[in-house]
């Protein structure tokens, strides 16, 4: 063969050769094009809690919480990825509901998780509601949430309840205690009026009789004179409501008052929650308080968070942190149940309320009534100090309690 023939075969041979290569090229492109198309939208989580404001410790709680459990599947459900955007309220409606404008309007969030103030669930209910998202409240437990009239298929709370948690605990005191006549005090907002309300009504349900009522502002700092309004003649105890930093200073006040010594302090464990504990000091030693998670409790599921939320954030859990894990895990099972098509939201409600039920959770299994709120083990703690370190010990349970059980004295319909 001469040189030209040669030549010609080797154009040629380069020619078929870089067709060839490219067909192969198109092929592997043609193939991921097609993958990356089927790959779906990651799922987005919204946080929406007060990270500045009165109760910091409480959005970590349930901030933290949820991220661990979202975490502990790898940031992945249904074959999806998770994503997650914080919103900071600041404990404060009209922050609130931009936020979470901002959470559904721009970050197109499939999930929020929040809030931790009654006030600011109040104020975005509407707003949540009439879009296609998933609400799981972790800390909001103004009794009207979850009653019939407001309950939505959509919405969960992994929360008690004001009358779960402060109803039980006016019988409590009438049967376990020599305290008859009691005076309340608590924060000026719908929290602290629900709460005190059910307490009230639990109370005098139990022959008991509230002698005084007085309230405080949010962020209140001199305690002086509202202690003077409810020490009043015949108060045998008093039933404070306060919570975050406010309980800080309320508990810090009431023994520099004077007050400890002479009328026992009984509450819900807002007044002496586990993260402010320290902040608190020796002035909680001695308060009674109702709670639906005891923080140390000795079963396997709780100790197997205990040691993945230390793992994870080198500090023990709180309640909060148990909410908001709870939530989590009701949003994992729910997407993984579904496999991921959760495009559907009043499908994706059906589901977790139907695969929600019995997933355990540090406190015990998890079970909601019809209306999407939990149904909860209510214990009693008392603040003790053990080996220099302040603690909340069971002395007693509440036994199981719906939100049904307590709310008969203003549920009327």
């Amino acid at each position: 063969m001469g040189r030209a023939g040669r030549h010609t075969m080797g154009r040629s041979t380069r020619y078929w050769m870089c067709v060839c290569l490219g067909v192969i090229v198109g092929i592997f492109f043609l193939a991921g094009s097609q993958a990356f198309a089927a790959e779906k939208a990651p799922i987005r989580v919204g946080i929406l809690v007060p990270y500045t404001g009165i109760a910091p410790l409480q959005a970590k709680g349930v901030s933290d919480g949820v991220e661990l459990a979202l975490a502990e599947v790898g940031m992945k459900a249904g074959g999806r990825t998770i994503q997650v955007f914080k919103e900071d309220d600041e404990f404060n409606p009209t922050v609130g509901l931009t936020k979470v404008r901002r959470l559904i309007d721009e970050r197109k969030v499939n999930f929020i998780v929040g809030p931790v103030s009654s006030a600011v669930a109040l104020a975005i209910y509407d707003y949540i509601l009439k879009n296609q998202v998933v609400w799981v409240i972790p800390c909001a437990f103004t009794r009207e949430l979850t009653a019939p009239d407001k309950a939505n298929e959509k919405m969960f709370r992994t929360v008690e309840t004001t009358d779960q948690a402060n109803y039980p605990m006016g019988k409590w005191i009438v049967s376990k205690t020599p305290a008859r006549s009691i005076g309340l005090i608590g924060q000026d907002y719908k929290a602290g009026h629900d709460s005190l309300a059910a307490f009230k009504a639990g109370f005098q349900d139990a022959g008991g009789k509230v002698i005084k009522e007085v309230f405080t502002a949010v962020n209140t700092m001199d305690y002086a004179p509202f202690l003077t309004a409810v020490d009043v003649k015949g108060v045998e105890a008093i039933y404070p409501w306060y919570s975050g930093t406010d309980a800080v200073r309320f508990v810090q006040q009431y023994q520099e008052f004077g007050l400890k010594k002479r009328l026992p302090l009984y509450s819900q464990v807002t007044i002496v929650d586990d993260p402010y504990l320290s902040s608190i000091g020796d002035p909680a030693i001695g308060v009674i308080a109702s709670t639906h998670y005891p923080v140390n409790a000795d079963t396997p599921a709780n100790q197997a968070f205990i040691k993945a939320y230390r793992a994870k954030y080198n500090e023990h859990p709180s309640r909060y942190s148990e909410y908001g894990y709870t939530a989590g895990k009701m949003i994992v099972a729910g997407v993984e149940s579904l496999k991921g098509e959760i495009d559907n939201t009043s499908r994706l409600a059906k589901e977790i309320q139907k695969v929600s039920n019995g997933i355990e959770t540090p406190s015990g299994p998890l079970a909601f009534d019809q209306y999407n709120q939990r149904i909860v083990n209510m214990y009693v703690v008392k603040t003790e100090k053990k080996d220099g370190k302040l603690v909340n010990v069971v002395i007693d349970q509440l036994g199981k309690v719906a939100q049904a059980d307590v709310w008969k004295w203003w549920w009327k319909k």
